[in-house]
């Protein structure tokens, strides 16, 4: 789960940020997001407030995002930097690296190497494909994800992936959901997630707003 929630973020800043831009482009924005259940029936829901700020010239771009949970354990500061473009043909291409700090849990910090990339299918859809490497134990994971644009509001979408576990087997995620977009900042998610390693499945409800503050 947490691989494709980063997997989401990514996209998401990807697609609003125009290929190869000439000048400084400031973006921000943020996510409420509430998961029912996420460690099975009567675990309890958790509620997670993230927001970000990025800074892109020329395609390079670096940001700075953090996590606040009701689980203060879960809480995050994360920089990343990157480079991202695309084709005129609908083709994405982007690597990032991230370090994620959690202020509140001893040598728990990691860093994730990101390769990203996505084609247009004309109109109505898109697909993603995003490689993982994680340097403090060698490990990787691979997704895939599927965009439908049902209407100019309306994006339906799934994303399966594997990913290793350090001393054990590889395991499988998968979620699918349905997006309603307010404006062209603001939009509600409703996800199913699963996988073959968690407790149980469960449904998450979240709430993002991405804006370019400066340029464009």
């Amino acid at each position: 789960m947490r691989t494709i929630l980063t997997s989401t973020v990514v996209a998401l800043t990807v697609s609003a940020a125009p290929a190869l831009a000439q000048e400084l482009l400031v973006y921000g924005g943020g996510e409420l997001e509430r998961l029912f259940d996420p460690n099975g029936d009567g675990s309890g829901d958790t509620t997670t407030l993230s927001a970000y700020i990025e800074a892109e010239r020329q395609g390079l771009y670096g940001g700075l995002a953090v996590e606040i949970a009701n689980d203060s354990d879960a809480n995050e500061i994360d920089p990343y930097i990157g480079y991202r473009g695309a084709t005129d043909g609908g083709f994405s291409y982007g690597i990032v690296y991230t370090y994620y700090y959690l202020p509140n849990v001893d040598d728990a910090n990691y860093s994730e190497l990101t390769l990203s990339f996505g084609q247009t299918l004309g109109d109505k859809a898109a697909v993603t494909t995003d490689l993982y490497y994680y340097p403090d134990d060698s490990t990787k994971s691979a997704y895939v994800g599927l965009e439908f644009y049902a209407s100019d509001t309306i994006t339906l979408s799934a994303n399966y992936g594997v990913y290793e576990v350090d001393g054990a087997s590889n395991e499988q995620e998968w979620d699918v959901g349905a997006s309603y977009n307010f404006t062209d900042e603001a939009a509600v998610d409703l996800r199913y997630y699963d996988g073959s390693d968690y407790v149980d499945s469960y449904i998450g409800l979240s709430l993002t707003f991405d804006t370019t503050i400066l340029g464009g």
